[in-house]
């Protein structure tokens, strides 16, 4: 105890001088840190309401707004102000089947088309385009990738010239991560679904109009006049070759393969039975 007294004595007989300086030097001190805290608190709001009024731009996949199953790629800018000089950035750049040159049911994947930049894209304005089809892409299956990731770059003001002012410093670049995946998308199981109920309704539709069809012989069958008759028979073997007529167009549109055993059917059918093939 005799230290912790003669201590005590060393610092109560010091003199007014001593006790001034350090009463200097306990506020300089708390003055550095108020002045060290006052300014992370200002860092700290600037930071947030930087980030509350920056753009922020994402790129997802939507289903189109007509046919669902055909999916857009979407760039959209979800901030308060305007994003300029829009890039992307993919390691495994987004493909896509090039399906108008198919051949034997195979077709190549090519990488999606993006544009190189977007100049500007207004607080919730977007930029979209149709990517693809998840029926045609799950009929491919695992011939064509289906999850990319990358990156969006972006700026939230226009480039211009620093000219003779070099000491200020440039705008900050911006990137917002990107995943995107068709794995991920709920449609795949919709599909099947969808298909499945449009199947069923074509097979209602055939037999309404099968009802149709025995409902107007009920009634035609019933007529006695015999010109009145033979304009009903012509009438429906009019509708009759209307209908075939249809159906041999569309089957004349059909791939190559199939147009040719057409006419080969054509052939065949307009010849007589004792003429040669």
């Amino acid at each position: 105890m005799g230290w912790v007294q003669s201590s005590w004595h060393e610092v109560t007989d010091v003199g007014s001088g001593t006790w001034i300086a350090w009463a200097a030097w306990a506020a300089i001190a708390l003055a550095i840190i108020t002045l060290v805290f006052t300014n992370h608190q200002i860092n700290r709001n600037r930071r947030a309401a930087t980030e509350q009024t920056r753009p922020h731009v994402g790129m997802l996949m939507e289903p189109h707004a007509a046919d669902w199953h055909v999916i857009e790629l979407v760039v959209k800018n979800f901030g308060r102000t305007a994003a300029y000089n829009v890039q992307f950035a993919f390691a495994n750049p987004p493909t896509v089947a090039e399906y108008e040159n198919s051949t034997d049911g195979y077709a190549d994947v090519a990488e999606l088309q993006l544009p190189r930049e977007l100049p500007v894209l207004a607080p919730g304005q977007e930029w979209r385009m149709v990517w693809d089809s998840a029926l045609d892409r799950k009929e491919i299956g695992t011939g064509i990738e289906s999850r990319f990731t990358g990156t969006v770059n972006y700026y939230d003001r226009p480039e211009a010239p620093r000219g003779w002012r070099f000491w200020e410093r440039g705008r900050p670049a911006l990137q917002t991560e990107v995943v995107l995946d068709w794995d991920a998308l709920p449609p795949v199981q919709r599909i099947e679904l969808m298909t499945t109920h449009d199947l069923a309704k074509r097979e209602k539709q055939k037999l309404e109009l099968l009802r149709g069809l025995l409902t107007y012989f009920h009634y035609a069958s019933k007529e006695t006049r015999p010109e009145v008759f033979r304009s009903e028979i012509e009438r429906i073997n009019k509708a009759v070759a209307e209908t075939q007529d249809r159906w041999r167009t569309r089957q004349l549109d059909a791939p190559t393969d199939v147009r040719l055993r057409w006419s080969n059917a054509e052939d065949d059918l307009n010849q007589h039975p004792g003429q040669p093939a």
